[in-house]
């Protein structure tokens, strides 16, 4: 159940959450970056991964009980015309489940999906962006020995000789 705050009164206490999702949401991340109001009209966005055919609590998002890894996260947006006190018009934005798991940072060992998502409005309108992963190149890591499904091609090449001789 995804929970949004509003605060009628910046600076003062907030008296409660509302509901935005009334459907269940496995994970969300950062979702105070993925809302734009305007003209009373609120407007989130947040990845989700209820579609993930692998979810479990005791794992990380997309990875199968054998440590494989599969599409798992897809971007959820709703909409709010009360200022925020209730949420309707749940909608799937990405048009295919996404793979968050390629080790595309820190050497390319490191599956890191960030904060890419943004939503922005004006009215009822809103457009939103995210990091999308259908165009990423699947490959071999020849420094890794494991075949867990999250190496991306390499423009590198192993070689037993040190560099300089």
């Amino acid at each position: 159940m995804r929970r949004f705050v509003r605060c009628s009164s910046p600076g003062q206490p907030v008296r409660h959450a509302v509901r935005g999702d009334s459907d269940v949401v496995r994970w969300a991340h950062r979702p105070s970056r993925n809302v734009s109001v305007d003209q009373g009209v609120a407007h989130v966005a947040w990845y989700d991964s209820r579609n993930d055919p692998a979810y479990s609590t005791a794992r990380p998002i997309g990875n199968d009980a054998s440590g494989h890894a599969t599409p798992a996260l897809d971007v959820y947006a709703a909409i709010s015309f009360d200022g925020g006190a209730s949420f309707a018009g749940r909608t799937r934005l990405t048009s295919r489940t996404q793979f968050p798991n390629w080790e595309q940072f820190s050497n390319r060992a490191v599956p890191f999906n960030g904060d890419y998502l943004w939503v922005t409005s004006m009215g009822s309108f809103a457009y939103a962006v995210w990091t999308d992963y259908r165009n990423v190149v699947p490959g071999t890591d020849p420094r890794d020995t494991t075949n867990d499904g999250n190496d991306v091609k390499q423009c590198r090449t192993l070689t037993s000789t040190p560099r300089g001789q």
